[in-house]
């Protein structure tokens, strides 16, 4: 049951799309001083000078006390997502992040994860109006083995790639 405010986490970075759309210029500003900031609070806690909640550290896995956390990779992968593209590429890869990696996360590690984040990442790319056909097929499972892969975290890799493909496969602009 610890999964669980975990994903919540994951879904309330959907909070990000109206953010994004309410700061309209200063949206680079915003995500560079949350890197700036989430980098500067991680460093802290690793070298012990800043301490958790019991209940934020509760939510900890193990080795997270000796390593930057999942949300440190969360906030970077998104951010970064903000800051090299535009607005409806980085859109995507956040919602491919909060939603189908939140959701998915909840079936366990299987084959029905992979199956569950492959439906709804291909759901997600036709939501932001990408044609249906093969490249949105072939992305969405580029995207579901780059969730699978055990390192780097898919927190920071997933919304980067999304982005990233939207941008090469669709020349979205």
């Amino acid at each position: 049951m610890r999964e669980l405010p975990r994903k919540l986490f994951h879904f309330s970075g959907l909070l990000f799309h109206p953010l994004a759309l309410i700061l309209g210029d200063y949206r680079s500003l915003f995500f560079f001083v949350l890197l700036i900031g989430i980098t500067f609070f991680e460093a802290l806690r690793l070298v012990g000078r800043l301490k958790l909640p019991r209940r934020l550290s509760a939510l900890l896995r193990e080795g997270e006390l000796q390593r930057p956390t999942g949300s440190f990779y969360y906030l970077w992968g998104v951010g970064l997502s903000f800051l090299l593209f535009p607005l409806r590429e980085a859109l995507c890869g956040l919602w491919v992040l909060a939603l189908c990696d939140g959701i998915s996360g909840l079936f366990g590690r299987g084959p029905l994860h992979h199956l569950v984040f492959w439906g709804l990442s291909f759901s997600v790319l036709l939501f932001f109006g990408l044609p249906f056909g093969g490249k949105i097929l072939l992305l969405a499972l580029l995207l579901t083995l780059i969730e699978a892969l055990p390192f780097p975290d898919d927190n920071l890799t997933l919304p980067l790639a999304t982005a990233s493909g939207v941008k090469i496969l669709f020349g979205v602009e």
